[in-house]
């Protein structure tokens, strides 16, 4: 008697496995949403509050702390991510987003308006354009990967390398390798979390890892958008002041 393979299991075992990856993709992106949210809430109301706008302007030390500390919190996080409860990854996660709305709130008085609105629109349709490309995309994106931590750590360094230069045309060529590596990078970070996603559905039951992980994505994606923006606002206001 010959016997067939049972296609119809197979096809319930791809659309779960579908249906655990588009929930972990769920919680990603809301996670993320909720420390954007609470970026830009805190740094609006610190930026319309006198007295902590003046705080934080004449104490330039307490800022490097709060960078300090947002560097050891992204450590902590990536570092225990199998030691930590999803609870308390949740509260450094969201630590870390109200410390980021301390060091970014100068923006309200650096930049106008417009251009902040401008590069938060044209910063959200990138992100989403490249999440949805390295979610469908069949090609290993590893490999670029490595391409991309080279030319970002390149980038930061002629802009360090700059801050004594102060060269516009370093300027301009920095921010458009910049806009282009931290762009590159959302493809990979989604496909590696999507492929995260492939290993913890096997154990959809488990909450708690379920939430440890998407702590962990959110706070990828997080700084890939963060990062991302201000590139594009250092653009649009270089442009801007050419004219």
């Amino acid at each position: 008697m010959i016997e067939y393979p049972n296609f119809k299991s197979t096809t319930l075992l791809k659309k779960e496995k579908r249906y655990y990856i588009q929930k972990y993709f769920r919680k990603v992106y809301g996670w993320m949403s909720c420390g954007l949210f609470l970026t830009a809430f805190i740094a609006w109301y610190i930026s319309n509050t006198v007295q902590i706008t003046n705080y934080l302007l004449n104490n330039k030390y307490f800022l490097l702390s709060i960078c300090f500390i947002q560097f050891i919190l992204v450590f902590i996080i990536s570092s225990l991510i199998n030691q930590l409860s999803g609870k308390t990854l949740t509260t450094l996660f969201m630590f870390y987003s109200c410390l980021t709305g301390f060091t970014t709130a100068g923006i309200f008085s650096v930049y106008n308006q417009n251009a902040i609105f401008t590069t938060f629109i044209t910063t959200s349709l990138t992100f989403l354009i490249m999440c949805i490309w390295g979610f469908v995309t069949k090609k290993d994106l590893t490999n670029l990967g490595n391409i991309i931590i080279m030319g970002i750590i390149g980038t930061l360094v002629a802009s360090f390398i700059n801050l004594w230069l102060q060269n516009s045309l370093i300027t301009s060529i920095v921010n458009y390798l910049g806009v282009i590596f931290f762009t590159l990078i959302i493809a990979y970070d989604t496909q590696k979390l999507k492929n995260i996603a492939k290993k913890i559905s096997l154990n959809e039951h488990d909450q708690n890892n379920l939430r440890r992980y998407a702590i962990l994505g959110a706070l990828m994606l997080y700084l890939d958008f963060i990062n991302l923006f201000f590139i594009i606002l250092r653009m649009i206001s270089n442009d801007d002041d050419d004219k």
